[in-house]
C-alpha cells in the first residue's frame, strides 16, 4: 500500500518539476501523454477513460463541500471496455451514482472505440450527448475544441476545487481553455507470459539483440513472439512511440514536436525499420498483422499462443482477469546501446459537450467520480488505473501485475528525463492518420521506412504551418 502512495506522489512531483505552475498548456510534460486512444486511448481501449474517475483529487479539498442542486438526465457516451467484466463494473458504477443521487439520472451508452471516433462530432452536434470520454491531445480533443464542441470546464474546476496535477490539466487545455477532466496515468510496454518464459529458460530482454534471440527461440518452438494486431491502425503508433522514445529520448521527441528536428531523419527511419520491417521480416508477429484486430491479438496472448503482448497499462485489469498464467510487464529493450525511455503519461479524459442539455448535472456526476472513496473503490481496486493526482491509498488492495506497473512507474519517474511519449496524443490528426495508414503500408511492403518517415515529416510540416501542432514553451 505504501508503494502505491509513493508512486502517486512521485508522479506528481516529477510533473511539477518538469512543468512548473506557469507551464504552457501545450508543452509535453513528464508523464503527460499517453493512450490517446489513443486509447489513442479511447482507441487503445483505456477503460479508466471510460470511467473518468482516474483523474481525481486525492484530498479533494472543497469537492465534497461544494453542494449542488443540479437535477435531471445526463447522457454519458463512452468507449466500450474490451473485458465484459470491466464493462459490467463500469455500468455498476453509474448505477451506484444514480442510487445515491435521486435528482440526477445518468444513462451510460458504450460504443466500440473505433465507432466512437467516427461518430463523435455528429453526436455532439446533435445535442444527444452531455458528457463523454475521448482522447486528449491536439489530434483528438483539440480537434473537437477547434470545432466548438467542448464546454469550458474552468468554472467547474473552480466550484469543486479539483486539485488535479497541472501537467495533466495542460493536456486538457486547448487555445487556453480547460476542456476536460484528465484520465489515468498510463505507460506503454510489453506484457509477457512469465510461466512460458520460465519453461523455456528465458529472461526479459534488456537489449534488442537479446530480444531477437529470445523471439527466434520462441518461434522455433511454434510460439508467436509478439501478439501484435494492427487492423484498427492505432496500435502501430504505440509501437513507434516505444522504439523512437528509446532511440532519441524525450529531448529528441520534444525537438520533433517543436519542429527543431525533422521526422524523417536517420533515427526516425531506424525506429520504423526495427519494428515494422525487421520484426515483420523475422516472423515475430502473427501472419498478416494488418488483418488482426487488437482484441484477437490479445486473445492469442491469453491463450498462450503468443509469448508477449505490446500495449499499455490500461490492459492490466483485463490481463489479470483473463490470463491463466503469471503475467509480467517490461519496457521495450534498448536499441543498439540506446537508453530505455518508456512512453508514459496521460490517458484519455472526460469532456462535457458545449451544447449539453444538462451541464450542471454532468459536472455533479464528474465531481462524484473524483471523490477519493470512488477512486479507491473503482479506479485502483477494480479498474487498476492510476489517477492524475495524489490520493491516500491506505487499505487499497491491488493485483501483483498492477503492483509491478506501479513500481515500474515509480522507478521511471525518478528523474524528469526518463519518460518517453506516447506520440499520437501530442501530434495533430493528419500526422496520426499518416501513422495509421503508413505503418500498415510498411508492414505490407508498399512503403519503405524512409518513405513513411518522409510522409510523416510532410504531414507534420503542413500541420505546423496551419498552427495545429503544440507550441514550444
Amino acid at each position: 500500500m505504501k508503494r502505491i502512495a509513493t508512486l502517486l506522489a512521485t508522479v506528481g512531483l516529477v510533473a511539477a518539476c518538469s512543468s512548473g505552475a506557469g507551464a504552457s498548456p501545450a508543452t509535453p510534460q513528464a508523464a503527460s501523454n499517453a493512450p490517446a486512444a489513443s486509447a489513442s486511448t479511447a482507441a487503445s481501449g483505456s477503460t479508466a477513460a471510460g470511467s473518468a474517475s482516474a483523474a481525481a483529487s486525492g484530498s479533494a479539498s472543497g469537492s465534497a463541500a461544494a453542494s449542488s442542486t443540479a437535477s435531471g438526465n445526463v447522457n454519458l457516451l463512452v468507449g466500450i471496455a474490451e473485458d465484459p467484466a470491466i464493462e459490467k463494473q463500469l455500468n455498476a458504477q453509474v448505477e451506484d451514482f444514480n442510487s445515491t443521487h435521486p435528482n440526477i439520472h445518468v444513462t451510460r451508452e458504450s460504443l466500440d472505440n473505433d465507432q466512437l471516433r467516427t461518430i463523435i462530432q455528429t453526436r455532439l452536434s446533435s445535442g444527444s450527448v452531455d458528457i463523454f470520454s475521448y482522447d486528449t491531445g491536439p489530434g483528438f480533443g483539440g480537434v473537437l475544441a477547434k470545432a466548438g464542441l467542448l464546454a469550458d470546464m474552468t468554472p467547474a474546476y473552480q466550484k469543486y476545487g479539483w486539485p488535479i496535477f497541472d501537467w495533466a490539466k495542460a493536456r486538457c487545455t486547448y487555445s487556453g481553455v480547460l476542456s476536460c477532466v484528465p484520465g489515468q496515468v498510463e505507460e506503454l510496454g510489453i506484457y509477457y507470459n512469465k510461466d512460458l518464459f520460465d519453461q523455456n529458460g528465458l529472461q526479459p530482454p534488456k537489449t534488442l539483440d537479446e530480444f531477437n534471440t529470445l523471439s527466434n527461440t520462441l518461434k522455433s518452438k511454434g510460439i508467436t513472439p509478439l501478439a501484435f494486431g494492427d487492423q484498427p491502425k492505432w496500435p502501430a503508433g504505440h509501437q513507434f512511440s516505444m522504439t523512437l522514445s528509446n532511440i532519441v529520448g524525450r529531448e529528441g521527441l520534444d525537438a520533433r514536436l517543436y519542429g527543431d528536428k525533422p521526422w524523417n531523419d536517420a533515427d526516425t527511419v531506424k525506429a520504423i525499420d526495427v519494428y515494422f520491417k525487421q520484426f515483420k521480416d523475422a516472423g515475430f508477429f502473427p501472419k498478416d498483422p494488418n488483418a488482426v484486430t487488437y482484441e484477437d491479438a490479445s486473445a492469442l496472448f491469453y491463450a498462450g499462443k503468443a509469448a508477449m503482448d505490446p500495449t499499455g497499462t490500461w490492459l492490466v485489469s483485463e490481463i489479470t482477469n483473463k490470463a491463466k498464467f503469471t503475467p509480467g510487464f517490461m519496457p521495450f529493450p534498448a536499441i543498439n546501446g540506446t537508453q530505455i525511455a518508456q512512453p508514459a503519461g496521460l490517458g484519455g479524459g472526460m469532456f462535457v459537450a458545449k451544447n449539453a442539455k444538462n451541464p450542471d448535472a454532468a459536472f455533479e456526476y464528474l465531481n462524484w467520480l473524483l471523490q477519493p472513496e470512488q477512486i479507491r473503490k473503482y479506479d485502483l481496486e477494480q479498474f487498476n488505473s492510476i489517477p492524475a493526482m495524489k490520493i491516500d491509498t491506505t487499505g487499497v488492495k491491488v493485483s501483483p501485475l498492477f503492483q509491478q506497473v506501479l513500481d515500474d512507474l515509480a522507478q521511471s519517474s525518478g528523474t524528469t528525463g526518463t519518460f518517453g511519449y506516447n506520440i499520437d496524443v501530442l501530434t495533430p490528426a493528419a500526422f496520426n492518420d499518416q501513422m495509421g495508414d503508413g505503418f500498415q503500408e510498411v508492414l505490407s511492403g508498399k512503403l519503405t521506412p524512409q518513405q513513411q518517415a518522409d510522409k510523416l515529416q510532410a504531414a507534420y510540416q503542413k500541420a505546423m504551418a496551419a498552427g495545429e501542432t503544440i507550441k514550444k514553451p
